[in-house]
């Protein structure tokens, strides 16, 4: 019996110690990764059959080493400390990836939405408000990457709203937060040249000139990409310079009429019908008939044709050119004024509305908005409609108005791109990839839209491991569009709006927008009712052209009619028909200082006295037309090309102050920039009056 005692009690201790080795060796078993883990052995009383395994060697080995088929680095197996019955089982490993994009990161959809973007400016503006510079600076920041994650590119009011906060700052004399809201304005809105200014400002005051002066670099370089700031430019350039040559061109006629005005109604006076009549009667006459245009409110056009008509006859070849030259200019205004309406035309136009969805941020009720709104729908807007959606997040109304625009334009190769961007977030690659290869067949010489086909093909490819295809298109893309890729793209951001780059409406397309919408054609027949006034529309331009050609066939007969020349002695008619003078000088002159004897001395003494008040005249007439425009006392002495100019030159300057408010100003405009438009404007006139004034001055000596 007690030797059947000692057989059960020594099973029953190589029972245990299987079962030891068995748990040792499913715990080396999971450490190799194993799916399946070795099955217990289990001993008991009944089972005496089984032939008895020798007992391990005690004491057991405190760790085992790994397999030769364990991975490297592995750990090694060792028998748990805890009885069986305490050991928690370990958890099944993950199950190796399935698809070859699921070896990438997934897009990240836009998480964020308009309505975050605007709490995040309100609560920083009331942490500011309530002095909590910590809360502040974390509204910011999530403001910014609100704005990034949405990729809006400028959100021009909340920068114009910081550039002031910054100009206060520096009147308060806090030059270091004007430099820190100058830095917000400018990350708000990199294409607002008053944001570049402000911080340069600041800068200055900061006592740094050269980051200083690149600022002001980077305010003129945003100005000229900003279509709302150059094209009110140009608009008012365009405007002063219409001013101008309207002005300058009336100011010479009339004044190279008023110069001969004396010798006309002389000649006036020897008309067969009017040659018995008194002299002050003709020359009434004379004056009305030159009033007649304003008096039938003709227009400028034809009160300029009759004074130039009225001096044809007395005039050198060099007037009579700049004179043709004036009217030349007067009658293409409406064509100029067409010209500067297509360059500047922006302000409430469609491109200008398809600009801000594009550059800029609406809000999305603003876009609602606008796609309901009634009549037919360019397929720029709808592009530009589209592409807002997408930014959102709003998927399925992105690919719904990028097919819309498509089928209203099929040769738009970057809508191909844009809907294969929304597929491939949406997880259709096999549908964007057909699209990016057809937006690399219609693109031709675009590059951007080149370039941003071959960049998400690239990505494509990255997902479905085609890494050969991947790298050869991605090489493709930088070549033909890095800065534009680099500028729009990431490889780290993971963002809908950022992972792939989509292409915006191309500057051209808006600014066909802008000229297409008829403003052009109504800013010229505005200006050709104004200068041609109560004649018929018909009339222009081949009925002034026709008046020009009249002139000069006057020029040719003009000999034939013997007209007066006036005295380069006293100013008198020089009258073949009343004295029988041929030449430059008249009768009186001729019988007082040629011929020796012919007056006596007191008719002498008082021709001399007629000649020096003629010379104090014109001396006195030049000097207080050079004071009071230019430019105008050269041509009433005489010198018309370069009294012309002078005067041009003077106007335009003069108008460029009239106008310094700006006759289409942009949205949010820059008192720097209105400032710097009278600091140019007003030293340039002064030195060209300054010019003249001299000038005329000078000719007029004694």
């Amino acid at each position: 019996m007690l030797a059947s005692r000692s057989r059960v009690l020594l099973r029953g201790k190589t029972a245990l110690a299987a079962l030891l080795v068995a748990l040792a060796a499913g715990a080396a078993a999971r450490a190799r990764a194993q799916v399946k883990a070795p099955k217990l052995v289990e001993e008991s009383d009944e089972t005496p059959e089984e032939p008895a395994r020798p007992p391990p060697p005690a004491p057991a080995p405190p760790a085992a080493p790994a397999p030769a088929s364990a991975a490297p680095g592995a750990p090694a197996a060792s028998p748990p400390a805890t009885p069986p019955a305490a050991a928690a089982p370990l958890p099944p490993p993950p199950p190796p990836p399935t698809a070859a994009q699921d070896l990438a990161r997934r897009i990240v959809p836009v998480g964020t939405s308009w309505a975050a973007l605007l709490s995040h400016w309100e609560e920083r503006r009331t942490a500011l408000h309530e002095g909590d510079p910590a809360r502040a600076e974390a509204a910011q920041r999530a403001l910014l990457a609100d704005q990034r994650e949405l990729a809006i590119e400028n959100l021009s009011a909340f920068a114009a709203a910081e550039a002031r906060a910054a100009r206060r700052a520096l009147a308060a004399n806090l030059v270091s937060e004007a430099v820190s809201r100058a830095d917000l304005a400018v990350a708000l809105s990199p294409d607002l040249p008053d944001a570049h200014l402000t911080r340069a400002r600041a800068l200055l005051a900061l006592g740094r000139p050269g980051p200083a002066l690149a600022a002001a670099g980077a305010a003129l370089a945003a100005a000229v990409r900003e279509p709302h700031t150059i094209r009110a430019f140009y608009g008012d350039l365009a405007s002063a310079g219409l001013a101008a040559i309207f002005t300058a061109a009336g100011a010479t006629v009339l004044l190279l009429l008023l110069r001969r005005l004396r010798l006309f109604l002389h000649d006036f006076h020897h008309l067969p019908l009017l040659r018995g009549s008194a002299s002050i009667q003709t020359g009434f006459l004379a004056l009305v008939l030159l009033a007649l245009p304003v008096a039938f409110g003709l227009g400028p056009f034809a009160l300029l044709a009759v004074a130039a008509l009225a001096a044809w006859l007395y005039l050198s070849l060099a007037e009579r050119l700049v004179v043709t030259a004036a009217l030349a200019a007067v009658l293409a205004l409406p064509w100029a004024a067409a010209g500067a309406a297509r360059l500047t035309a922006w302000t409430g136009s469609t491109a200008e509305r398809v600009h801000e969805i594009e550059h800029g941020a609406i809000s999305d009720q603003e876009a609602a908005e606008t796609a309901a709104a009634p009549g037919p729908t360019p397929p720029a807007l709808l592009a530009a409609l589209g592409r807002h959606a997408k930014r959102r997040g709003d998927l399925e109304a992105a690919l719904r108005l990028y097919r819309q625009a498509l089928a209203a334009e099929p040769r738009a190769a970057e809508l191909h791109v844009n809907i294969a961007n929304v597929l491939f977030v949406k997880g259709d690659l096999e549908g964007a990839k057909a699209e990016y290869l057809a937006a690399q067949d219609q693109a031709g010489g675009e590059l951007a839209v080149l370039g941003a086909a071959h960049y998400g093909l690239s990505k494509l490819y990255l997902r479905t491991s085609e890494m050969d295809k991947s790298a050869a298109v991605r090489e493709k893309a930088e070549r033909e569009a890095g800065e534009f890729l680099r500028a729009r793209g990431s490889d780290e951001d993971f963002g809908a709006n950022r992972y792939l780059v989509d292409v915006p409406v191309s500057s051209e397309k808006i600014a066909a927008l802008a000229e297409g919408e008829g403003s052009a054609e109504a800013v010229q027949a505005w200006v050709r009712a104004r200068v041609m006034g109560g004649l018929p529309g018909a009339l222009w331009p081949w009925g002034g052209a026709a008046c020009l050609a009249l002139l000069w066939v006057l020029a040719l007969v003009g000999p034939r009619l013997a007209p007066a020349r006036a005295c380069e002695t006293c100013g008198r008619a020089a009258c073949k028909r009343c004295d029988g003078a041929a030449g430059t000088t008249c009768g009186q002159c001729v019988n007082v200082f040629q011929k020796k004897g012919v007056v006596d001395a007191r008719d002498r003494l008082r021709k001399e006295a007629q000649v020096r008040r003629h010379g104090r005249f014109v001396r006195a007439a030049t000097r207080v037309l050079a004071v009071a425009g230019g430019g105008a006392g050269q041509v009433f002495h005489g010198e018309v090309a370069a009294g012309a100019l002078l005067m041009l030159a003077f106007l335009f300057a003069g108008f460029v102050v009239w106008f310094w408010r700006g006759i289409m100003p942009p949205p949010q405009p820059s008192a720097y920039v209105l400032a710097g438009k009278l600091a140019v404007a007003i030293p340039l006139g002064l030195g060209l009056w300054a010019l003249a004034v001299r000038d005329a001055f000078r000719r007029t000596e004694d």
